[in-house]
């Protein structure tokens, strides 16, 4: 029985070497790529206001766009008291968009983001544009958006058809 059991063991032992011996390519390729890239995002931040007054409803969507295509969203809110809140945001609307940059890798969208493109915000809730239009960097960055740029409302009304009855 214990010469059983040592075969047992020395067989184990050999299937564990045959193993690593074939992993150690695939190992070291692995390590050679390194670790997995980080999104590129750009992710500006900052109080929202119309006419210097905070924005009504306070919690919206705001939406980023980059030479007219969709490239972030996310929601306004107030700002709460916190470690990393600064002091004059408390109490105020605040937004923050993840804006993704051009390419196919994940976090990343066609036709967005590329250095120093132009990026649009949108509310659409209040149906405001904001008047800044920060340019496309790496990193977050603050900017306080003034919303001023109302877009009209479109309506449509109901077609007309002459189909020669009375």
């Amino acid at each position: 029985m214990m010469a059983a059991m040592r075969g047992r063991f020395r067989s184990s032992i050999a299937a564990f070497f045959v193993l690593a011996v074939a992993a150690a390519p695939f190992a070291a390729s692995r390590a050679q790529q390194g670790p997995p890239t980080v999104p590129d995002f750009f992710w500006p931040y900052g109080r929202v206001r119309v006419d210097g007054a905070d924005i009504s409803p306070a919690q919206q969507p705001v939406i980023a766009f980059v030479g007219g295509q969709y490239c972030g969203n996310d929601t306004t809110r107030v700002a709460t008291a916190d470690d990393t809140t600064p002091a004059e945001d408390v109490g105020h609307t605040v937004y923050v968009v993840n804006v993704m940059a051009a390419g196919t890798a994940p976090g990343q969208a066609p036709g967005c983001g590329t250095t120093g493109a132009p990026v649009q915000f949108w509310f659409p809730v209040s149906g405001y544009l904001a008047l800044q239009v920060p340019l496309f960097a790496t990193g977050g960055q603050r900017i306080e958006l003034d919303l001023g740029t109302r877009l009209g409302e479109r309506r449509t009304l109901p077609q007309l058809v002459s189909d020669g009855l009375p």
